[in-house]
């Protein structure tokens, strides 16, 4: 390799991820070009990139969970033999096999709701079994259950517990104001994100003093009605059995666990 590149990429080649792309960023820039001589040209027929094979000889190395291909020089016969196929798919087969990472929202993401109680390197380890959201986290919890979380991710059982209790926080996910329900005091609608919330049982909820109407809490979805009085200010949440958080009634805010 050229002696201008970085030690890192001299010894250890390059990220596989980012050959895969540089290739096919340069296939699309190939794809582009000829569709504009095409047009411009008014070509009745033209070529097009459909199937590429490569046939590669490097060597394979694994830094810090990231595969890296360094491609052979003459005379190092041991490197592995590496068969690539690219071929051609339409957009919706992209969007059906692809994660789609609009539906959570940024402010909820596994960095922001988990905080502290969760290291770069055990986000990864979460989101190579496919959990990249709070949301995510939370329904593969009610589905599979702490253990096997923790089997597959490879996370202590503690560390996975404490996040798992950080991400049960109700969190605000959308206020909505001039909603009224036939009271002058009512500010509108506050929407809570409630994993904790168990089925047939209303919470009940204080801010600044007074109770907080309660006017919807399903599927771990809680919706509240505050005075306008009570709007921003933190908010009291029991759920019964002991479970207690509190949470600021405001938009995008993340709750915590306490005691009454």
């Amino acid at each position: 390799m050229s002696a201008q590149l970085p030690p890192l990429l001299q010894n250890a080649g390059v990220p596989f991820d980012l050959f895969i792309s540089s290739l096919t960023e340069q296939l699309d820039k190939a794809q582009a070009s000829m569709a504009i001589k095409a047009r411009l040209g008014k070509l009745p027929l033209t070529f097009a990139v459909k199937e590429i094979s490569l046939d590669l000889r490097a060597f394979v190395q694994i830094l810090d969970d990231d595969i890296y291909l360094r491609p052979a020089g003459p005379g190092e016969t041991e490197a592995s033999s590496i068969k690539l196929q690219l071929t051609t798919i339409t957009k919706p087969m992209i969007d059906e096999n692809s994660v789609d990472y609009s539906t959570e929202d940024p402010k909820f993401s596994l960095r922001e709701a988990l905080g502290d109680q969760i290291s770069e390197t055990e986000q990864r380890q979460l989101e190579r079994i496919g959990v990249r959201t709070v949301q995510q986290l939370n329904e593969l919890k009610e589905k599979a259950g702490t253990d096997v979380i923790a089997r597959l991710s490879r996370m202590p059982v503690n560390r996975l517990q404490q996040a798992l209790l950080r991400a049960a926080a109700p969190r605000v996910t959308k206020v909505e104001t001039g909603v009224g329900i036939g009271s002058s005091d009512t500010s509108g609608r506050v929407h809570l994100s409630a994993p904790g919330l168990r089925p047939g049982r209303l919470p009940r909820v204080r801010a600044a003093g007074e109770s907080v109407a309660v006017v919807g809490a399903e599927d771990g979805r809680i919706v509240l009605a505050p005075m306008a009085s009570q709007l921003g200010c933190e908010a009291e949440v029991d759920f019964g059995d002991g479970q207690f958080a509190r949470v600021q009634l405001t938009e995008g805010q993340l709750g915590q666990w306490g005691a009454p």
